[in-house]
């Protein structure tokens, strides 16, 4: 059986969904559209139609691109591996995980410093809820581990201030893939900044760098429940963050049986 495609494809850039034999999949407005309904035709909507493809999803690894300055969502079943892989270096990912039976729980970079007592988790320590419950486990990293949960995604308010308005950002990208699931939170979550170089000085200060990752570095996730896994290649292009341009990231599902 075929896996289902990207639940969303959002922002500014063109966006390539990439199927488990690596042909192309349909453009996004097709699949969107196509994948709204055949949710309708099962009498599903929004989150019921995320979690019926999760039970009917064959055993093949999926694929996602996310295009430069965009973002996707992506349905994850409970022990499925989710890997982040950076395809051409320096490039930041804003990652988000939601609880898909009950999307008022979310990955909480608060809650998950708070039990960890540590600014990122290492491998095998988990990511929290704000319950403080597991929602994704740390389990694997091949980057030099710089990554980050300080700061906000970026937003349309930030190029403002930059004299950039009309900017493509990490906010909005992030609002149109989980409405595409049927997912209102009350607020924008902090994200997990994959990728993202920016640790603390003994100042106090936050310094920020280029994104230390390389070609074809990835950081691996081990998915604690059913959820819903939003992944947004941060849109920041000037220096230094991306190293001054933004380019594309990719994200790997792999079924339990197989991860």
């Amino acid at each position: 059986m075929s896996a289902p495609g990207p639940i969303e494809l959002a922002g500014d850039a063109a966006q390539l969904a990439i199927s488990p034999v690596g042909l192309p999949a349909l453009s996004r407005d097709a699949c969107h559209r196509g994948q709204s309904e055949r949710w309708a035709v099962a009498g599903y909507s929004g989150i019921e139609g995320v979690m019926a493809e999760m039970a009917g999803s064959g055993a093949a690894q999926r694929v996602v691109i996310v295009a430069p300055r965009s973002g996707q969502a992506v349905s994850v079943g409970r022990g499925e591996q989710v890997r982040v892989l950076d395809a051409d270096g320096h490039q930041v990912g804003d990652m988000w995980a939601i609880d898909a039976a009950d999307p008022g729980r979310w990955l909480s970079a608060s809650h998950t410093r708070d039990r960890c007592e540590r600014l990122f988790p290492a491998v095998g320590e988990q990511f929290r809820d704000q319950h403080g419950v597991p929602i994704l486990q740390l389990a694997a990293d091949t980057s030099p581990g710089l990554h980050d949960m300080l700061f906000p995604p970026c937003d349309r308010w930030l190029y403002e201030s930059r004299r950039l308005p009309g900017h493509a950002n990490c906010r909005d990208n992030f609002l149109a893939a989980v409405a595409s699931a049927g997912i209102s939170l009350p607020i924008v979550p902090d994200p997990v900044n994959l990728f993202q170089n920016s640790g603390p000085q003994p100042d106090g200060r936050l310094r920020i760098g280029v994104a230390a990752s390389r070609p074809g570095d990835a950081i691996s996730f081990l998915a604690q429940r059913d959820l819903v896994f939003v992944l947004t290649a941060c849109s920041v292009d000037y220096p230094p963050l991306s190293n001054g341009r933004c380019g594309p990231l990719r994200i790997e599902v792999t079924p339990a049986t197989a991860a």
